[in-house]
């Protein structure tokens, strides 16, 4: 492959494709069971555990109902509890999610509230199975990593440049 794209692309394929697929970098937000304010980006999907202020802790999925509200039992607790707990990597904690509840996944809603706020998305703080002291996996990407669709809400006001990297032509 080349450095930088042709000005013209083929409209054929290559006979050849590329070896080795670049990968669309990605990252997900984690917020601390018990505190929003406390936060990691997790830029390894199977990462099962996440570093903060020198500490490692387990990650555990933040479930969210198609209605937005959060859970992490329902009845019994998505990934175990205490002595039972598993820690998950991202594929893991949505399919536990799923497996609780068919229309609900891992949290995208941006937290509104903060600190000390009690079972609101994404963390669902005090909302049992232990996972306080846990980081919670969400599905809310990483300030500055593209989105894997669309977003539900476009941006309101233009940028001033275009994101494509095209400077566009007169």
């Amino acid at each position: 492959p080349t450095d930088t794209p042709t000005e013209t692309p083929t409209e054929v394929p290559t006979d050849t494709p590329t070896e080795t697929p670049t990968d669309t970098p990605w990252c997900r937000v984690a917020y601390r069971g018990g505190n929003l304010n406390q936060h990691v980006d997790v830029t390894d999907r199977w990462a099962t555990t996440a570093v903060y202020g020198g500490t490692t802790y387990d990650l555990a999925p933040g479930c969210c109902k198609a209605d937005g509200t959060c859970f992490r039992k329902s009845p019994d607790c998505v990934a175990g509890k205490h002595s039972t707990f598993v820690p998950t990597d991202f594929a893991q904690a949505d399919a536990a999610c799923k497996a609780k509840d068919p229309d609900s996944a891992l949290c995208r809603t941006e937290p509104s509230l903060t600190g000390s706020a009690k079972r609101h998305p994404p963390n669902c703080r005090r909302a049992g199975c232990g996972y306080d002291t846990l980081f919670i996996w969400t599905n809310i990407p990483c300030a500055g990593y593209p989105t894997e669709a669309p977003t539900d809400t476009p941006t309101e006001t233009p940028t001033d440049a275009p994101t494509d990297g095209d400077e566009g032509e007169d």
